[in-house]
This record gives C-alpha cells, structure tokens and sequence, in this order.
C-alpha cells in the first residue's frame, strides 16, 4: 500500500528513531523512509473511508481501518491495536484524527495507542470527538 499512496498535503508530526518531532507532512515522512528511516510518527486528521475489520497477530487483536486525508483522495491503512485501545466504534464517513507511526517497510500507521511500557510516543484515535488510546 505504501508505494501507492499520492503525495499529499496534510498536518502532520514525525519524529525519526526518537529524534526531535518537528512539524512536516506525508510527503516528507515518505522522503525520510527513503532516506533510510524505519518509521515517522505522524498526525493526520481526514475521514474513515471503509472499516476492515479484525485480526489477530504477535502484538495482541487489531482492526483494521481506511482513512482519507482531509484535502486528500488518498486512502491510508491504520491498524489499532484493540487489546489496548479497545474496539473503536467507527463507520464510513466518521470524522478521525490520529497519530501512530508510520512504518516505511508497508506504509501502514501502527502504535495509535499509548505504550504500556512507557517507551514509545503515545499515538491516540479520536473518532467523532470520542478519544481512543
């Protein structure tokens, strides 16, 4: 999915392997993945485009979700992890805002919750104004 996301503009945070967060779109999240980062931290506030459902891996249960950008004909693909969030009500349409992190390896955003062990940036899920994390 990562290498057919359209470069777009929206407000974001990123910060690379605990560097500092400065303020920077997609695009540039993208053009630090190709310059060598593993991942960005990013904010992005858009609509949920389709809902996915679930699935389990190593980490715990995830739901999958769409997201398109405000401003933006993009999609892009957010996996919660719910044993942490808890399963967020959503349907096509719904207003979001997130931040999690953007993986270079598929261009998924993951880490849209807090850390239990206190070692990462706290991502969060607000949808229709009901914050998740």
């Amino acid at each position: 999915m990562g290498k057919r996301l359209k470069r777009i503009a929206i407000v974001a945070t990123f910060g690379l392997a605990g560097c500092a967060t400065t303020s920077s779109g997609l695009a540039d999240a993208q053009h630090a993945c190709a310059s060598g980062a593993s991942h960005a931290e990013i904010h992005v506030v858009g609509t949920i485009s389709r809902y996915l459902g679930t699935r389990n891996s190593e980490s715990g249960e995830h739901e999958g979700f769409l997201v398109t950008p405000s401003g933006s004909n993009a999609r892009l693909l957010i996996e919660d992890n719910v044993n942490i969030t808890g399963f967020i009500p959503m349907r096509s349409g719904d207003s979001v805002e997130l931040q999690g992190q953007y993986e270079c390896n598929d261009g998924v955003i993951h880490w849209t919750h807090h850390d239990p062990s206190g070692r990462h940036v706290m991502g969060f899920v607000v949808v229709n104004g009901r914050r998740f994390q």
